[in-house]
């Protein structure tokens, strides 16, 4: 992509430098909107492996629970 905007850039007659200034200006605003559109769901995702994390450790402890009243209730 990049290669393509430099050559329709040197089209409109701009000079070297100033296509490449352009160019990079657009791939920073690029990686600027991705970088909030992944913020949603980056937090979405953390939430999840909490929570399946927690549900995760309350099936263990429910799991172990006829063993601990075996070893120390009896």
């Amino acid at each position: 992509m990049q290669l393509t905007l430099f050559k329709a850039f040197q089209s409109l007659k701009l000079d070297d430098d100033t296509a490449t200034k352009v160019v990079e200006a657009i791939e920073e605003h690029i990686a600027m909107k991705v970088t909030e559109a992944n913020a949603k769901l980056e937090s979405q995702l953390k939430a999840q492996t909490w929570l399946l994390s927690a549900v995760g450790l309350m099936l263990a402890i429910i799991g172990l629970t006829p063993v601990y009243l075996k070893l120390f209730a009896g």
